[in-house]
């Protein structure tokens, strides 16, 4: 088994009564990481397509996993600290990850992520991603 740890992603996880488990997480790291951010997402989202190809999807329809992912940038510039809205596109086929407008040097990414599966996806990923 190959166990695999991330290093900006925390999740704290629930479960439902159906047996859905959630896990969500925040991160806002320095700039400078934000290659690595987005790069743990992506190997995240490409984990999951590889365990579930039909997905994601919703869970009440079939799926075997889903996920919510929300970004802000947060610029140095910006004098009033109101971050801007940007849009996550995950492309399962080319397992890419595109943020748009894509963050620039200086903008530190506040990013959230919230992803649920069924029992089997769950203990799937907590085995692969060394998470409780």
């Amino acid at each position: 088994m190959n166990t695999m740890n991330l290093e900006f992603l925390e999740f704290d996880c629930s479960e439902d009564t159906d047996g859905v488990v959630c896990w969500d997480a925040l991160a806002h790291p320095a700039a400078r990481h934000t290659t690595a951010l987005l790069h743990e997402v992506t190997q995240l989202l490409v984990w999951a397509s590889r365990f579930s190809p039909q997905g994601p999807g919703p869970l009440d329809e079939g799926a075997d996993w889903d996920f919510d992912l929300q970004v802000q940038l947060h610029s140095a510039h910006n004098q009033h600290n109101t971050p801007a809205q940007a849009q996550a596109y995950w492309h399962a086929a080319q397992q890419t990850l595109d943020i748009r407008p894509a963050p620039g040097p200086d903008e530190r990414v506040e990013l959230s992520l919230s992803l649920s599966g069924t029992p089997a996806f769950a203990q799937a990923f907590r085995e692969h991603w060394n998470a409780s």
